[in-house]
């Protein structure tokens, strides 16, 4: 039976991805961008430089991803503290069962550390995880698995001996990847992601349970 479990944090762990959304739009706004709801939909998930990477060439745009991360880093923690980020309805519990059944659990985000420490000291969940990974420190972003094999690299097991949770297109795609099994959360939150690759989908944490686990 499998005994990591992974989790991505936004969208997952933390119902952040309507801030982020909000935050993409100011900054879009200020570089005079019009971006369609689809294309930044494809955005969720990644890594900031690999975010900028795709948008400096796709909007032929004429500084660095660098530049470009720096100015939205900049205005986005110039916003979080008006905002209220709410955890995912459940999960909670859902931390505490995997713990008490003797899982091994891991945070694998492609937020920086700084919001990393942030949300989980707010909901007051780090000590749940026995590794935590952040994209910032990675060449490549999700779709890629780098982030996943860094994981189960960390807790010295084979990628298929764990199951990650993911509420986006590219982080689906990044956990099949990498070999792993993966559970897609649909949070409505999280724009229209494509879960389809995933070994199952489920619609609330609830539905996570531990004969679901036995039979993925």
């Amino acid at each position: 039976m499998k005994k990591y479990f992974i989790f991505d944090m936004d969208g997952v762990l933390v119902d952040s991805e309507p801030i982020h959304y909000q935050v993409m739009s100011i900054v879009f706004d200020r570089l005079q961008l019009s971006l369609s709801e689809k294309y930044r939909h494809t955005l969720t998930g990644m890594a900031g430089i690999p975010m900028w990477s795709k948008i400096v060439k796709d909007c032929h745009l004429p500084k660095s991803p660098s530049e470009y991360l720096d100015f939205h880093r900049d205005i986005f923690f110039e916003e979080l503290p008006n905002k209220n980020i709410p955890e995912v309805k459940g999960v909670k519990d859902l931390l505490f069962c995997l713990k008490e059944n003797d899982y091994k659990l891991a945070l694998a985000s492609s937020s920086t550390m700084k919001l990393i420490d942030i949300f989980t000291e707010q909901l007051q969940i780090k000590s749940y995880f026995d590794t935590i990974v952040s994209g910032e420190n990675l060449q490549r972003s999700k779709p890629f698995p780098d982030i996943f094999l860094k994981v189960a690299e960390n807790f010295n097991t084979a990628p298929e001996s764990c199951i990650v949770l993911e509420d986006s297109t590219n982080g689906v795609l990044a956990a099949k990847s990498a070999g792993m099994t993966c559970i897609g959360f649909a949070n409505p939150n999280s724009g229209k992601q494509d879960l389809s690759k995933a070994d199952v989908i489920v619609k609330s944490m609830d539905e996570i349970t531990s004969e679901m686990l036995r039979t993925i």
